[in-house]
C-alpha cells in the first residue's frame, strides 16, 4: 500500500518521482463500471477518460423517484483528488492519502462528512465506506455489478 502525501511538494522531498512512477502504474480501473446494491436502490458509475480522469455518478432511489444524486471527478496525479457535487453542489476535494493495486483512500478532515472515503475492489464487487477522519460514524455500501 503506498501513502500518500497531502502536499506535493512533499511528494518531492519523499522521493516522488519514484512515487509518482508507481502511482501512474495502478490505474483506477478497477473502479470503473456500473455498480449496485443488493436491493439496487443505490446505483453508482464510474467510467475513465482517455487523460486520467475518472467521472462518476450516484443515484438513490425510492421506487422510481430518485431521493439525491450525486456527480464525482477523480483528477489524476501522483495523489489522486476525489471532487463531490452532492446534489450538484460543490465541489468538495478529498485528496488520496492511501492507495494500493485495487484500493483507495480520500481524506478531508476540514469537510463535515465524511471525512474519509474508500473505495475496495473485491473479487468482482465493489465496498466503499464513508466516516469520519478517526473512522467512527463508517457507513458501508457494499456493491455488485449491475445486471447486463
Amino acid at each position: 500500500m503506498i501513502r500518500l502525501p497531502n502536499c506535493f511538494a512533499l511528494v518531492f522531498c519523499l522521493n516522488g518521482i519514484a512515487l509518482a512512477d508507481e502511482v501512474e502504474s495502478s490505474p483506477l480501473d478497477w473502479l470503473t463500471g456500473c455498480w449496485q446494491n443488493a436491493s439496487g436502490e443505490i446505483r453508482e458509475v464510474w467510467s475513465a477518460s482517455e487523460d486520467g480522469y475518472y467521472f462518476g455518478y450516484s443515484v438513490v432511489m425510492q421506487g422510481k423517484q430518485v431521493v439525491f444524486f450525486e456527480q464525482m471527478r477523480i483528477d489524476p496525479g501522483p495523489a489522486p483528488i476525489f471532487n463531490a457535487y452532492p446534489s450538484g453542489l460543490g465541489p468538495s476535494a478529498f485528496p488520496g492519502s492511501e492507495m494500493a493495486n485495487s484500493s483507495i483512500t480520500f481524506e478531508n478532515p476540514d469537510h463535515d462528512y465524511p471525512q474519509k472515503i474508500r473505495y475496495q475492489r473485491d473479487g468482482d464487487n465493489l465496498k466503499a465506506v464513508i466516516s469520519r477522519i478517526d473512522d467512527s460514524a463508517q457507513r458501508h455500501f457494499d456493491y455488485r455489478p449491475c445486471p447486463s
